[in-house]
This record gives C-alpha cells, sequence and structure tokens, in this order.
C-alpha cells in the first residue's frame, strides 16, 4: 500500500477532463479544486468567473454553481467589490478545521481498531515507515502534504463509512489549502516514527487507546502551525 505520488485521485486531472458523466458544474467544481490544492490558485488569488469560463470551456453559469460550493465547503470567500477569491488562512479558520479533524479522525482510529485486518496492518505499517522517512527527507513540501493526505484518507476508507471519508476530505482539503503555512517543520516536531507508532495504536485493538493516539498525532502540530501564521501575520 505505497502511496503512489500522482495527484489526489478523487480531482486527478485526467478522470475530471475525460469522464463523460460528470456535468460542467462538477468539471468546473473539480479543475478549480485541483488548482487551489496543488497552489495554483493560492490563498488571495481572484476567481473571475469570465476566465473561469474561458480555463474550463463552459459558459458562467456551471462556474458559478461551482464557486458557490466551493464557498459552501470554505476554500473560497466572496468580498464585495472583488468578488470570489481562494479563502485565506485565519486563526479561526485554523482552529475549526483542526476541531473537525480531530473529531472524525479520532472516530476512524476508534472504528479501525475493531475491525482493522491482518493484512491491513501489514499495509498500513509499510505506508507509515515509508511517510516517516518521507517526512525527514528533502522532498518538497508540496510532495510530502500529498503522502500525509492520502494516509489518512486510505485510512478512512478503510472503515468503509462513505460519510465519513467524504468529510475527512473536505477537512483535508482545507489542510491542503493552508499548507503554504503548514511546513515540513510542523511534521518534524512528531517523532521520526510518529505515523506507524499510530498504525501501533490501532492494530492493539483498543479503541479508547487508538482514539487518544489519533488526537496525540493531530493535536501535537496544531501549535507549531499557529505559531508559524501569528508570526508571518505580525
Amino acid at each position: 500500500m505505497l502511496i503512489d505520488p500522482s495527484p489526489y485521485e478523487p480531482i486527478d486531472s485526467a478522470t475530471t477532463d475525460s469522464d463523460p458523466f460528470l456535468t460542467s458544474a462538477e468539471r468546473v467544481y473539480r479543475t478549480i479544486l485541483r488548482k487551489i490544492i496543488q497552489g495554483e490558485f493560492p490563498p488571495g488569488s481572484k476567481l473571475p468567473r469570465r476566465k473561469l469560463a474561458e480555463l474550463t470551456g463552459v459558459s458562467q453559469i456551471p462556474v458559478l454553481e461551482a464557486l458557490k460550493r466551493l464557498e459552501q465547503e470554505g476554500l473560497v470567500e466572496y468580498r464585495p467589490r472583488c468578488g470570489c477569491i481562494v479563502a485565506v488562512p485565519t486563526v479561526h479558520r485554523i482552529l475549526d478545521m483542526y476541531v473537525l479533524r480531530e473529531a472524525l479522525e479520532c472516530q476512524v482510529a476508534r472504528i479501525l481498531s475493531q475491525q482493522i485486518t491482518q493484512e491491513q496492518i501489514l499495509q498500513f505499517m509499510q505506508t507509515a515507515a515509508h511517510l516517516d522517512a518521507v517526512l525527514y527527507s528533502s522532498q518538497e513540501e508540496g510532495f510530502v502534504s500529498d503522502l500525509h493526505y492520502k494516509f489518512h484518507i486510505q485510512l478512512a476508507e478503510t472503515t468503509g463509512y462513505e460519510s465519513l471519508v467524504s468529510l475527512l476530505r473536505r477537512a483535508n482539503f482545507l489542510w491542503l489549502l493552508f499548507r503554504g503555512i503548514h511546513s515540513k517543520r510542523e511534521h518534524q516536531v512528531q517523532s521520526k516514527d510518529s505515523h506507524v507508532v499510530l498504525v501501533k495504536s490501532i492494530a492493539e485493538g483498543n479503541p479508547q487507546n487508538a482514539e487518544e493516539a489519533m488526537r496525540r498525532h493531530i493535536l501535537e502540530a496544531k501549535e507549531p502551525l499557529l505559531k508559524d501564521y501569528n508570526q508571518e501575520n505580525v
């Protein structure tokens, strides 16, 4: 289960461009989302409807629908006399994101501790070891964030609960949006085997211990992230 470095399976450009069953609004949504979380549209970037319509080859109506959806998800915000822009990180947004991630990922850990198979444990141990090694390597931050995102989404997918996966994907999209201040140093406050330790805790089969291990894993990175943000916005 080593995670490949290809970008975000649910919004992969090849799938977005070739799927004949996608509506125009869905195709535009996926295109904008992909560009936001890959950094092509950084926080604060203007998102003019006319240019987006030209970019995606559709009218402005599907673009408007896509922007409204992204606004509901917290990735886009509307400003009077300016229009839509990519959401800009604030302390409140960062805290909100961590509250959501903590609630969802702790539930993932509890569920997995009661149903994960030995084969899945071995696969996740391999993936976790790979991720821990990459966190302290010279790989660029975007690559590291992609691997980290996929690891946590795959944990959620293994629970079999689609709604949980969908909500967590949204929470992690916000995490990816803020990754400009979510540097590798934020990961490096964790132990060098933090993901392996997490998988081991889940594998023990104790829901409470698994939940606490996930909570520590999520929250121990929050303060460094807030500190980085506050230093950059003094």
